[in-house]
């Protein structure tokens, strides 16, 4: 299947809540990130094959990333159930939420397309996702600006372009992100050195180069030239970026095969330096081509394995 975008459609970004509600009484792994990938893949395989066969073509899997299951419960005891992989009870009186983000406009019409086609029926017992032994109906899909949770929305591209562009950015500037899912970020090389490493830490360099290669994979080519990623990589290695506050906790989560390292928390960033002179061709400063990163990776994500449910993450007000 090819899905190119049209030069007159606007791009658009999507992030979706799914509420679901399972069938019996279980339990479930308190991480099923890497379940609920497969899960939605094969759903989309059995509603909409094309798109299932496309998405699952090469690196296009970034163009969607999908969330752990959410559990109705704080925060703390939920990374703890994480850390030492405690299975948690799953009950058909409650309902549970998955974030799902797309980022290519032309994906939610055929999403939509996809859940109207899809047999349900009459009393909505058809399962929609299976995950594990676990199977769940789908009871609502969020996607509203003001939900209070602060996880769905719609924007366009040129939005944040625009948002960021009139956002005057006065010497140190600071950015906080938020990292609620565990974040790490793959480094090293197989053939040389000791071989692949997972950073710990959401060091400036990792977080906003990894966001400007998202947003080479996601924008059509018209505003490809918006994010200058040579530009910015020499502003991060001259240390425009710094961190100067953070409150980061060192977490891991298990995978079906392996124990995957990281941290969550938030880190405050410090952005140096004068404006520089805007022009046609880069009508964005470096600084708020970072600003433009951030806003983005709402969306996106940032660093390794965001179709599996890691690295969520938003920009803090």
């Amino acid at each position: 299947m090819e899905i190119a975008s049209s030069p007159s459609a606007p791009a658009r970004l999507y992030a979706l809540l799914l509420r679901l509600r399972p069938l019996r009484q279980g339990t479930l792994m308190p991480f099923s990130g890497e379940l609920i990938h497969g899960a939605f893949l094969t759903w989309l395989l059995h509603t909409a094959p094309d798109v299932a066969a496309w998405l699952h073509e090469g690196q296009k899997h970034r163009l969607f990333t999908c969330s752990n299951l959410h559990f109705a419960q704080p925060m703390q005891p939920l990374f703890k159930a994480e850390r030492e992989n405690i299975h948690l009870p799953l009950s058909p009186e409650k309902t549970y939420t998955l974030r799902l983000t797309l980022l290519l406009g032309e994906l939610f019409p055929l999403f939509q397309q996809a859940l109207l086609q899809a047999n349900y029926t009459e009393d909505n017992t058809l399962p929609f996702l299976q995950l594990g032994k676990q199977l769940f109906i789908l009871e609502e899909v969020i996607i509203t600006n003001d939900d209070p949770r602060g996880w769905t929305g719609i924007t366009l591209l040129d939005t944040l372009i625009e948002r960021a562009r009139q956002t005057s950015i006065a010497k140190n500037h600071t950015l906080t992100l938020e990292f609620v899912s565990l974040t790490t970020f793959s480094r090293g090389n197989t053939k040389t050195g000791y071989g692949l490493h997972q950073v710990m830490l959401p060091l400036p360099q990792l977080v906003f180069q990894s966001l400007a290669r998202r947003w080479e994979s996601i924008v059509p080519p018209g505003l490809a030239h918006v994010v200058q990623k040579e530009r910015i990589e020499q502003y991060l290695l001259e240390d425009g970026a710094i961190i100067i506050d953070y409150d980061l906790k060192a977490h891991h989560v298990t995978f079906t095969t392996h124990r995957q390292r990281g941290f969550v928390g938030s880190c405050t960033y410090q952005l140096r330096g004068s404006d520089e002179v805007t022009s046609p061709e880069a009508p964005l400063t470096i600084r708020q081509q970072l600003l433009l990163l951030a806003q983005m990776g709402f969306y996106s994500g940032v660093g390794y394995k965001t179709a599996m449910g890691l690295g969520q993450m938003r920009l803090k007000p």
